[in-house]
């Protein structure tokens, strides 16, 4: 096994440059790389500024005060909206692993002394902290809170030691207000869920919705429900798109036989939609009614704060689409809509999780989308979109043929599936060809034993790694479906089922799905595609002598599906083939 560079460190000194440039003054001394690396950790403190203070990139970017006599901080903002000073001290890693030494970790808690303590002659050797002192000892006077930010693009998490002098900091600074120092660790994963935006949560930041013959529970859990106007629902899908439905476990789907009743109810019975709909769940992280519609028992102004679907999909995007073919019409009807509040959830993902599964019940639902909750699947699709490689795992009907740049949750499964070693290999192999739906069970199959779908989708494969395997499965296939073209009979029937063991057998042989980047190259392509035709050829000659067909006949005890479903089969050829290549 490689030891592989973090996927997250590919595309932030692009990203940091692009928003940076000519904003962050660049280092004047040094090589090149020296100059690069300070650039970058300048960019870095001041995009981390940004992020968690909200201010612009060309506030933040003035805010940076790295440079010889800096005390160990690297940028100090004063935000005016809640009075709080950010101090941070930045490191850019190269390799994407790791943490920041502990000799500058020491250095910046110095510096946070002596700034705490007003003691401002530490940084008067620095050009830039001299010309903000004034504004510096003003702002501290208004100050009612400070945020030491340590950011860093590591992939490790900060060392017990590390976090040690942070808490010796906070006893002496505050001991009576444990919020007047509020540590603030940010690593690479961090980071790169700023770039991707997955920091904000899922769905809407606010909508406002009028809802029609409310309800509005409190208890446990804050609550509203109503009708809306199907126009309404529908200029909302006009405004935010998928948005609505990124936590949904599935996309629209277009024309199904479902989605046609759909339509057909809005065509000529929409006054009945109500009844004839299940209507829509959602969740939001907090919910606010209008003052003036607290005692209004007919209809309420509700501001959605983090509003998703999660129920409905299908619903939502065939109300969209018959107003966007219609645009004209003048169809009159409702949906039921309910509005769930996880402000009060102690863990408001898993409750939402749950909330997300237990609506979906009620429909036709395959177990495979289900599985697009699972974090593992938001962490690959994360991974690789600064590198505008798209994993598609929710099922939805405007999903893109696969190619370059997009690849589906189906092509992952068989991928790594066939990618798994002893004891799973032979058993995965043979449930592609016999019940491949059983490799998204999530359903333990023995105590303190993973699941299936854990053991393919592991905790530990990178996206990188996703992806490389996918791009080896298509070859691998590619070369298998040729093959079988060019023949018939047996020799036809093994190239069709034998290019899943093949595939195993490939990723042992070549290791394609290492490496440091995330396009196979040219000669990688060419290597897989002769170690697929010679390995092909080999395991032919392994069924010969295991008797699985007659050596220069036709004849066939037993059909390849049945022989290549059966985990038994697969481990002996896969065996005999590995035994006949260490052999040669």
């Amino acid at each position: 096994m490689i030891n592989e560079t973090p996927i997250e460190i590919l595309e932030l000194p692009n990203q940091l440059t692009s928003m940076f440039t000519e904003k962050v003054p660049a280092a004047k001394t040094g090589d090149e790389a020296a100059k690069k690396s300070n650039f970058l950790s300048r960019a870095l403190a001041a995009y981390a500024v940004h992020k968690l203070a909200g201010c612009s990139l060309e506030d933040a970017a003035g805010c940076v005060v790295d440079g010889s006599g800096d005390g160990g901080i690297d940028a100090i903002f004063y935000s005016a909206i809640n009075a709080t000073m950010f101090i941070v001290q930045s490191k850019y890693i190269v390799k994407g692993s790791g943490e920041p030494d502990l000799g500058d970790v020491t250095k910046f808690k110095t510096g946070l002394e002596n700034v705490l303590q007003g003691n401002f002659e530490a940084f008067q050797a620095n050009q830039l902290w001299r010309k903000r002192l004034p504004e510096i000892r003003s702002q501290l006077e208004r100050m009612v809170q400070v945020k030491p930010v340590l950011v860093y693009s590591g992939i490790n998490v900060v060392s017990e030691d590390r976090l040690l002098l942070f808490e010796d900091l906070k006893r002496r600074f505050a001991d009576d207000d444990s919020s007047y120092i509020d540590l603030q660790i940010c690593n690479l994963t961090r980071i790169h869920s700023w770039l991707v935006g997955t920091d904000a949560g899922l769905g809407i930041p606010e909508v406002e919705l009028r809802l029609q013959q409310p309800g509005w529970l409190k208890d446990p859990y804050e609550t509203v429900y109503g009708l809306l106007p199907l126009r309404d629902l529908a200029d909302l899908y006009e405004q935010y798109g998928k948005k609505l439905i990124v936590a949904n476990i599935r996309g629209y789907k277009g024309t199904t036989e479902v989605n046609a009743k759909i339509l057909g109810t809005i065509e000529t019975e929409p006054e009945n939609f109500f009844y004839l709909n299940n209507g829509l769940t959602a969740y939001c992280d907090r919910l606010k009614v209008g003052n003036l519609d607290r005692g209004n028992t007919e209809s309420k102004k509700v501001t959605a704060f983090g509003l998703s679907i999660v129920n409905g999909a299908q619903t939502l995007g065939s109300i969209a689409d018959f107003f966007k073919k219609n645009p004209e019409s003048t169809v009159e009807g409702s949906v039921f809509i309910k509005i769930i509040s996880l402000e009060k959830c102690l863990d408001d993902r898993e409750f939402a999780a749950d909330i997300t599964r237990s609506t979906n019940f009620q429909n036709r639902i395959n177990v495979q989308d289900f599985v697009s909750l699972d974090e593992q699947q938001e962490r690959i699709a994360n991974q690789l979109v600064l590198s505008e490689i798209n994993y598609h795992y929710k099922d939805a009907a405007d999903l893109p043929d696969p190619d370059e740049s997009n690849f589906t949750m189906r092509e992952a499964v068989t991928a790594l599936a066939c990618l798994a070693q002893k004891p799973d290999c032979d058993d995965f192999c043979a449930r592609i060809l016999a019940n491949r739906a059983s490799l998204w069970s999530m359903e333990g199959e023995a105590e303190l034993k993973p699941s299936v779908y854990e053991r393919v989708f592991r905790a530990d494969r990178s996206a990188r790694t996703v992806w490389r395997a996918v791009q080896t499965q298509r070859i691998v296939m590619q070369v298998m479906r040729d093959n079988g073209k060019a023949e018939t009979g047996l020799r036809k029937s093994f190239f069709e089922n034998a290019r899943w063991v093949l595939l195993h057998v490939v990723f042992i042989r070549c290791q394609s799905q290492q490496g440091q980047i995330l396009g196979l190259t040219e000669a990688e392509v060419s290597n897989i595609q002769r170690c697929a035709i010679e390995l092909a050829e080999q395991l032919w000659t392994v069924c010969e002598e295991q008797g699985y067909v007659s050596r220069g006949s036709e004849s066939q005890v037993r059909h390849f599906r049945s022989v290549f479903s059966s985990a038994t089969d697969c481990e002996q050829l896969r065996r005999g083939l590995l035994q006949g290549l260490k052999n040669t």
